[in-house]
């Protein structure tokens, strides 16, 4: 069975109405602790496709062509809502080459080091599993599309223990790297949410200004996310601006992947400006049912998954970013929240949030003393429209879509 044959069979069923997806990843992986170095290599195949049979779009998929082949009689059982196919888009583009996909270096005896040192000794490195992966995806649909695409990605999961006197904490802090190893920003982050929390200092104050880490802003950026694919924006976004005039919101994966899931070109979009909402992310099926034009975001969580509209690379930034230095130089009187101690937690619909996190106060633009923990909550429309200063240090995390977001200073905030 070829993909040749498949589209001939999708075209008998659905001429010019249908979509194939077929993927390849492979990553090498090594797990290392200080007693412990694994290695291994990982390959996953499948396939999928999309047609309209019967008044409906139907899906299926299998990891192999001749099993993908079979199942598309058999998708023809499920019951599927009426749906008129989406506008399907038209582009060739070949991939280039694929990248050697090497094995990764074993940096647990350079990470080790440095986490002790940062740390000042109080935390020690459990655990760290990195990955080096490469995805390969083809998508042919019957509207004579043809586009191949490879994305190499370097990723991994660190675990660290700390312990003071009786207490312990341990902290697990997924990243992925864009070029060279940032050994040294990683050593700071599992430190902090490591040792930070062994303090039995609460909040010193009840409100004041407010610093927020890039993985802390990156989390609540990646919490507010369904506002930019839900059809209906919360009630709450018409009584005012969305955020601080400071902010900028936009989605661009071009540095990933020229294509989505469903083959529409990548390009930046940008949902927030000025403090408005100024678009929102669309897949083919969205993007039908609205009257607008697809933005590229048919995302597959998995080629057994029919593709449905998310971010794929969100970042925060600002038209005037301040150094670092400078943001906290401004800070009167306030905390600075360096770690989550909880997932962020946001009602989107009643307008609220409330994020856990562990830091240190600061007093004069200098840092003061560490607080294990405080919870900061209240309306989430003043959280954003508080947003006075964006700093210039933005990082990406996986959360699970790619999420970024520099430093940002709010101006107030209640703790607890």
């Amino acid at each position: 069975m070829t993909p040749e044959d498949l589209q001939r069979e999708l075209q008998r069923r659905a001429p010019g109405a249908w979509e194939l997806y077929q993927k390849t990843a492979e990553s090498r992986e090594i797990d290392a602790s200080s007693a412990l170095r694994r290695r291994s290599w990982r390959r996953e195949e499948g396939w999928a496709a999309r047609w309209s049979e019967g008044g409906s779009l139907r899906f299926a998929a299998a990891c192999h062509p001749g099993d993908l082949f079979r199942a598309l009689p058999e998708a023809l059982r499920i019951p599927a809502a009426t749906e008129e196919p989406p506008d399907w888009p038209r582009a060739r583009a070949e991939a280039p080459p694929p990248l050697p996909l090497e094995e990764p270096s074993d940096l647990f005896d350079a990470l080790a080091p440095t986490l002790a040192s940062t740390s000042r000794a109080e935390a020690e490195l459990c655990a760290l599993s990195l990955r080096h992966g490469r995805v390969e995806e083809r998508i042919w649909n019957g509207a004579g599309l043809d586009v191949a695409q490879s994305q190499h990605f370097r990723d991994g999961v660190a675990v660290a223990m700390a312990r003071r006197g009786a207490r312990g904490h341990e902290s697990r802090i997924p990243f992925r790297w864009h070029g060279a190893a940032e050994i040294d920003a990683l050593a700071r982050r599992l430190s902090d949410a490591t040792t930070l929390p062994l303090s039995d200092r609460p909040a010193p104050f009840a409100s004041g200004q407010w610093l927020l880490d890039p993985g802390v802003s990156a989390a609540l950026l990646a919490a507010l996310a369904p506002i930019f694919s839900n059809r209906r924006p919360p009630r709450w976004l018409s009584r005012g601006p969305f955020t601080s005039p400071a902010i900028t919101i936009a989605d661009d994966a071009s540095p990933d992947a020229p294509f989505d899931g469903e083959g529409v070109a990548t390009r930046r979009i940008v949902l927030v400006q000025d403090g408005a909402l100024a678009e929102r992310l669309e897949d083919l099926r969205s993007a039908k049912r609205s009257g607008l034009r697809a933005t590229g975001h048919g995302v597959r969580s998995s080629f057994r998954a029919s593709p449905r509209v998310r971010p794929r690379r969100l970042f925060l930034e600002s038209r005037q970013p301040i150094p670092p230095a400078e943001m906290l130089a401004a800070v009167k009187r306030g905390l600075f929240a360096a770690a989550l101690t909880a997932p962020v937690r946001v009602d989107l619909e009643s307008d609220r949030f409330e994020i856990e996190f562990t830091g240190v106060s600061v007093a004069a633009g200098r840092a003061q003393a560490p607080v294990g923990g405080a919870r900061a909550a209240g309306r989430l429309s003043e959280l954003l429209r508080r947003v006075t200063a964006v700093s210039d240090d933005r990082h990406f995390f996986p959360l699970p879509f790619l999420s970024g977001s520099p430093t940002l200073l709010v101006e107030r905030a209640s703790f607890d």
